[in-house]
């Protein structure tokens, strides 16, 4: 009776252990703790598609981390979201980053995407059916995603053309979606679109291309960001955050299908449009010199054009020693 007791008692104790071992803070494959760590992405500028791969995927849990995903339309709104406190991370493209870096106390992790000549050519310009060539932009309403890198992309582009910009008229949008009913309500005459967002103004009657980025000497790239006191006070949390995304890049290139099948999931983006932003896609997650004179030349740019009031210094505002970590033959800059 005895040792029938002992071996009910001993099975009690077996199953409350095991128990709490599996809901003691959701240990990962690799034996540690989760983190919980709030990530802002976008749903317009690209999605995230590695980010959403790794959360798909189990990367981030397997890497120790418990991702809360946030959808913004852009990443100039998961920036502001990491300002007012909302997430711990975010995302933007290198206009948009460099115009919030002196705000708060935010900081640059690593690239996320790079441009090449390939990516840049279907960075389209779409006009409506009266506009056939882009000298006729002149005294046309130039549909722009205000706060984004398009503000810089149209500022170069009609700097090519010799078109001052108050020659033009801006009529800014916050979505996608706001501009194409622009497009079809006549208010906007012309814009600067990629991915899959291009079938859909085209669908409009009369839309169509009339150039591409690649007449203009341009480039693009994104950065993963953070508050400064996340990244200083969870470095290993950051760290294994990077190395799930990478696992993501991996997925994406390696899964396209599935790929498409997240991206229909999750932002009802058709299979094919998808597949057809992968292949402009060019996923990086790294820190070079060549990053810090791309930001450095773009930052005096905005200087000269007074779009950037308050001067900061750049290099103040990188926090590379996580990335450094996880992959250390990606951090190039300050070797």
């Amino acid at each position: 009776m005895k040792r029938l007791y002992g071996l009910i008692v001993f099975s009690l104790v077996l199953s409350l252990f095991l128990a709490g071992c599996s809901n003691d803070s959701k240990a990962s494959t690799e034996g540690e703790k989760t983190a919980k760590v709030r990530i802002g992405i976008d749903t317009a500028a690209g999605g995230s598609l590695q980010i959403r791969a790794a959360n798909t995927e189990g990367y981030f849990e397997k890497h120790g981390i418990e991702p809360q995903l946030s959808n913004f339309a852009y990443g100039i709104d998961t920036i502001n979201a990491l300002l007012t406190e909302q997430t711990d991370t975010g995302l933007a493209a290198d206009y948009a980053l460099l115009n919030s870096l002196n705000r708060g106390d935010l900081v640059v992790i690593s690239s996320l995407s790079h441009s090449t000549s390939e990516t840049i050519k279907k960075s389209e310009i779409l006009a409506v059916k009266d506009i056939n060539e882009p000298a006729q932009l002149k005294g046309k309403k130039i549909g722009v995603a205000k706060g984004t890198v398009s503000e810089y992309h149209w500022a170069k582009y009609l700097e090519h053309l010799g078109i001052k910009e108050e020659e033009v008229h801006y009529v800014p949008f916050s979505t996608p979606d706001e501009a194409i009913i622009g497009v079809k309500k006549g208010d906007i005459d012309a814009v600067l679109a990629n991915g899959a967002v291009i079938e859909k103004y085209k669908a409009i009657d009369g839309v169509h291309k009339i150039d591409d980025l690649s007449s203009i000497d341009i480039s693009l790239s994104a950065y993963l960001v953070a508050n400064r006191k996340f990244a200083e006070e969870n470095p290993k949390a950051v760290v294994n955050v990077l190395k799930a995304i990478k696992e993501g890049m991996a997925y994406v290139k390696e899964n396209p299908d599935g790929t498409a099948e997240i991206a229909y999931k999750e932002l009802k983006v058709k299979k094919e449009d998808t597949l057809r932003d992968l292949e402009r896609s060019n996923y990086t997650l790294e820190f070079k010199q060549e990053d810090f004179d791309h930001l450095s030349t773009m930052k005096e740019w905005l200087l000269d054009k007074n779009l950037l009031k308050k001067d900061y210094d750049l290099q103040d505002k990188l926090v590379l020693e996580p990335l450094r970590e996880a992959f250390p033959e990606s951090v190039t800059y300050g070797n």
